[in-house]
């Protein structure tokens, strides 16, 4: 029996998740959005939000990898990826699952702490740029 393909929600505002410029495909920042919330969200005793980085980051990636498969590629051709974090306390987690993504060609990577994203509960976000040779495709 074949798995049902993931649907990722719409956009929150006017782009498109993907771009190819000749040999290059942006992917517009994502985040772990779902059709329900957000991925790696979950309520405490209380009423306190706990954050599963680990579980945002892989959602990230997943929909990264979506966005590129669309176009015929995968996150081993990504060469050049942007970050956001809500909270540096959270980069070596970060950091962990995002690596786990990578296991050989590495994208270059810039990442940085911002105030706020789109959506309260998200905590990561990445835009990607990948690159294929013509011959290599």
């Amino acid at each position: 029996m074949n798995a049902p393909v993931r649907q990722d929600p719409p956009p929150l505002a006017r782009y498109t998740a993907s771009r190819r410029a000749g040999r290059h495909v942006h992917v517009s920042g994502m985040s772990a959005r779902t059709a329900d919330g957000c991925a790696g969200v979950s309520v405490a005793a209380g009423g306190t939000r706990v954050y599963d980085i680990a579980a945002q980051t892989d959602c990230v990636l997943g929909k990264i990898e979506r966005a590129l498969a669309s176009e015929g590629m995968g996150l081993a051709d990504c060469v050049a990826m942007t970050c956001y974090l809500i909270d540096m306390a959270d980069y070596d987690t970060f950091n962990a699952a995002y690596a786990r993504h990578f296991p050989a060609a590495v994208p270059t990577r810039t990442c940085l702490a911002v105030a706020a994203l789109p959506h309260p509960d998200m905590r990561v976000e990445i835009t990607a740029t990948a690159w294929r040779d013509e011959e290599a495709a």
